[in-house]
């Protein structure tokens, strides 16, 4: 150990010493710092939910949905509450405030109700005195289903007559960015550029499954403890789906071993809560790498269609886009990260003529919600493809093309807001093309071609 803790300090120092020399001196800028939660971390001192224990403790389990779509026809649970050990098996019907969620709009089931809308869904919870016993119970749990039309992508969804997922209807979000004349951009390109691409749902896969740990305290304030995002909203959601006041709820964040957006929703907080407040004692609940991917939320799947036109001179002169994200049976960030796709997929290019619209739609896959660049990942594959086969076309370097048409300072963008500071992108470019000078290379848009 002591050897260990030796190596570690060694290391620490290293880290801490700025690896280039700068003019200017910064107090944080240009230097390497030691992230606080590292060397706990590596060392296995670190304490995350999963990891938190407690007199009287029970374990937590959940039961997911077999169907993508389908009206629930009965729960039975005698035969889950015959289990020895299980102290409470719930079902929505056992939710004591309101049986809704979600950070956009309330959407979400805490437990389906009258239907499920993905493979994944949570349709009862258990408490157990094992977690043996906790899955036995599990496996009890009988479920009647009446399946249902389904649509799981969101060309199927958008067609007429397609199977609702909500009764309002399969569109949750249409976005639009209007600037210039889309006509009058196109009718001045020499070469006009137009193609479809597709970039697939993606999980985050934190090593850090979701978990939750609640307890009621001496004065009666219900504790939930988990690796989350967003404590203050976790706990305004909690006080709804138990119909407490704020002050008789408390959210603390743990130490989180990855979140990357996926904690960013509620995951295990509500229905641990739920466990805790029915039993009178402290519950645990940790979810599977099986259940958390199937359950949780992800990288939405995109499907564009981009048109983008440049002059002889090679300047853009307009670009115009149709964007349709896979929101997945409820909204989570949905929303608000297929829209930022519409005013992000020029990317940072300055195109005087703007057009683009974006749907995010709801199908009965998995939820896709907030993931590490939120839409703008997605937008960049279009943008920068179309970029440089545009530079191909006009027979110019790709750097070069990007230089003469990226976003600079008095410029706007596909909003119309004017760039004033913090548009670095020429700089960022200028660097690259130094260092490609420096050591003798250069960009081959197509190696494969020429190899």
């Amino acid at each position: 150990m002591t050897i260990l803790n030796e190596t570690l300090q060694e290391e620490e120092l290293k880290i801490q010493t700025p690896s280039i020399s700068r003019k200017d001196e910064y107090e944080s800028v240009g230097k390497s710092v030691l992230r606080k939660d590292s060397v706990p971390k590596v060392t296995g001192k670190a304490i995350y939910t999963g990891d938190l224990h407690m007199p009287g403790m029970l374990f937590g389990k959940v039961l997911l949905s077999t169907q993508a779509h389908a009206l629930i026809k009965s729960i039975d649970v005698s035969a889950a509450a015959a289990v020895p050990g299980v102290k409470a098996v719930l079902t929505s019907r056992d939710i004591p405030g309101e049986n809704a969620f979600g950070i956009a709009i309330p959407d979400q089931q805490v437990l389906a109700e009258t239907k499920v809308r993905y493979i994944g869904e949570p349709v009862a919870i258990v408490a157990a005195e094992d977690i043996f016993a906790a899955e036995q119970a599990i496996s009890q749990i009988q479920v009647e289903y009446e399946p249902l039309p389904a649509v799981f992508s969101p060309f199927d969804a958008l067609k007429p007559g397609a199977p609702a997922v909500h009764a309002k209807g399969n569109i949750l979000y249409h976005t639009k960015v209007r600037k210039g004349n889309i006509e009058r951009g196109f009718d001045e390109a020499a070469i006009i550029v137009e193609n479809i691409y597709r970039t697939s749902g993606q999980d985050h896969a934190p090593i850090e499954p979701e978990a939750g740990f609640a307890w009621i305290d001496a004065e009666g304030v219900l504790n939930v403890f988990s690796g989350t995002q967003y404590a203050f909203r976790d706990r305004r959601q909690i006080a709804i789906a138990l119909n407490l006041p704020m002050n008789r709820v408390r959210v603390a964040n743990m130490t989180m071993g990855g979140g990357f957006g996926r904690k960013d929703d509620v995951t295990a907080e509500i229905l641990v809560a739920l466990l805790a407040w029915k039993t009178g004692r402290p519950v645990r609940l940790v979810y599977s790498r099986h259940e958390a991917m199937m359950s949780q939320t992800h990288r939405h799947p995109t499907y564009t269609r981009v048109r983008t036109g440049a002059n002889k001179e090679g300047k853009l002169t307009a670009m115009e886009g149709v964007i349709y994200g896979d929101t997945g049976a409820y909204a989570s960030l949905g929303l608000f990260v297929i829209k930022k796709m519409a005013l992000h997929l020029g990317g940072p290019y300055y195109y005087p003529n703007y057009k683009s619209d974006s749907f995010s739609v709801y199908t009965n896959n998995p939820i896709f919600g907030a993931f590490r660049g939120f839409g703008v990942l997605q937008a960049a594959v279009s943008h920068e493809g179309q970029i440089d086969e545009l530079a191909e076309k006009l027979g110019m370097d790709p750097i070069e093309f990007r230089l003469r048409n990226c976003l600079r300072p008095g410029l706007s963008f596909s909003t119309g807001q004017l760039m004033t500071n913090a548009c670095g992108i020429a700089t960022t470019l200028e660097r690259l093309q130094d260092y490609l000078v420096e050591n003798g290379l250069s960009i081959e848009l197509h190696p494969e071609v020429s190899a």
